[in-house]
């Protein structure tokens, strides 16, 4: 029974994770900014967060549709790197982010999330 209330524990751990992502990433995808592309996050063991880069404004949900580039990643991890906590790159060159599709859409994110880490810093 202990194993169940474990499992639950974690599930819940990668919902909130996945919920501080899609906010993340409504922040960040302001009208003005656009991927021009469908880009998925695979979260294992949450779901899938979707950034429809193709509608004006950006439209970010929890739908699993078809996208251009898809990124399967832990649901933590992607967000200590949306927080600037942990480097992609080396995410990437350790093997924990594995990328389907055209790449070019995931690293279109990255300037606009870097702009975002700009004007905080600003702020502080």
């Amino acid at each position: 029974m202990a194993s169940g209330k474990a499992d639950t524990t974690q599930t819940n751990t990668l919902k909130q994770a996945e919920d501080e992502i899609v906010a993340i990433l409504k922040s960040v995808l302001t009208p003005d900014v656009s991927l021009g592309a469908i880009l998925k996050f695979v979260h294992p063991g949450a779901g899938v967060v979707v950034v429809d880069g193709r509608k004006k404004p950006n439209e970010v949900h929890r739908r699993d549709v078809p996208a251009d580039c898809t990124v399967h990643i832990d649901p933590q991890l992607n967000l200590a790197i949306l927080q600037r906590q942990v480097d992609q790159n080396t995410a990437f060159r350790q093997g924990r982010i594995r990328i389907v599709g055209d790449v070019s859409v995931v690293t279109r994110l990255r300037p606009i999330m870097l702009r975002r880490a700009n004007a905080e810093g600003a702020r502080d």
